[in-house]
């Protein structure tokens, strides 16, 4: 570990993973030591708990094939795949713009992915089924991409750029989202402001994201670049995110103006 002395080496020691699992060890070992203001830990129960998911997996998937956990599946239910239908008519797109646009739409989506309430839902276009909580933001947020939402560009509305994110209108995302007194979703403007700056980080770190029509898609290629032979560390992904990104996130930590992340 580098010197700590200096306060933007502490703020990028404290987004390493090693920090992380540091940070996470005090907090364990301060529940065994009964040392917790609003938890408790019964280390007794811990087979009971353990044997709970066990059974739950394989219930659920007994041949133990658990999918992984990411936002591409929640594109993916009542049995269509609607990130494979979209990638099918972009038939013909060169791989590398392939992959940024798979960035462009998993960042956006995923930052769109928050607590929407109880009332809200998405009515799908075509099928007309009803969607909530982060399966309806999901299919809002791929429908809204598809449609030029976060793009610029006319021709290529299957991107999203920081000359559209930082022009995101509440309104415009509302109309998205179908949002309105009769169909409430929580925290619009909240997630509207997020994209807004998330417009602005881009715009400041050319070096992540063009300096010609910055884009969320262009990381793909910083990444490309910044790998070897044996692929890219797990922990650089992660700290350039959290670098790149922090700033977005409104009343978070800072050490000395560097922003730790969400």
């Amino acid at each position: 570990m580098e010197s700590l002395t200096d306060p933007r080496a502490a703020a990028a020691w404290l987004r390493t993973p090693a920090a992380i699992r540091a940070r996470c060890r005090m907090v364990y070992d301060a529940a065994e030591a009964g040392g917790l203001r609003h938890f408790a830990l019964d280390a007794g129960r811990l087979g009971q708990a353990a044997r709970y998911v066990l059974d739950t997996m394989r219930e659920r998937y007994p041949a133990l094939d658990v999918p992984y956990h990411s936002r591409w599946r929640h594109f993916a239910i009542d049995g269509r795949d609607r990130w494979q239908e979209l990638q099918d008519r972009l038939t013909g797109t060169p791989p590398d713009e392939l992959a940024r646009i798979r960035f462009d739409l998993a960042v956006t989506s995923v930052l769109l992915d928050a607590g929407a309430g109880a009332q809200w839902r998405y009515r799908e276009p075509g099928s007309g089924a009803l969607h909530a909580r982060s399966e309806g933001l999901a299919l809002a947020s791929l429908y809204g991409f598809q449609d030029g939402l976060f793009s610029t560009d006319p021709e290529r509305r299957c991107r999203a750029d920081a000359d559209a994110l930082e022009q995101l209108e509440t309104e415009t995302l509302a109309s998205a989202f179908q949002a309105d007194s009769g169909n409430p979703l929580i925290g619009l403007e909240g997630r509207a402001a997020l994209l807004r700056r998330l417009g602005g980080a881009l715009r400041n770190r050319p070096d992540l994201f063009g300096a010609e029509r910055p884009r969320i898609g262009a990381l793909f290629d910083f990444f490309k670049a910044a790998s070897g032979e044996g692929g890219l560390p797990a922990a650089r992904i992660l700290d350039t995110l959290l670098e790149a990104l922090g700033p977005i996130w409104p009343g978070r930590l800072a050490i000395d103006g560097a922003v730790l992340g969400d």
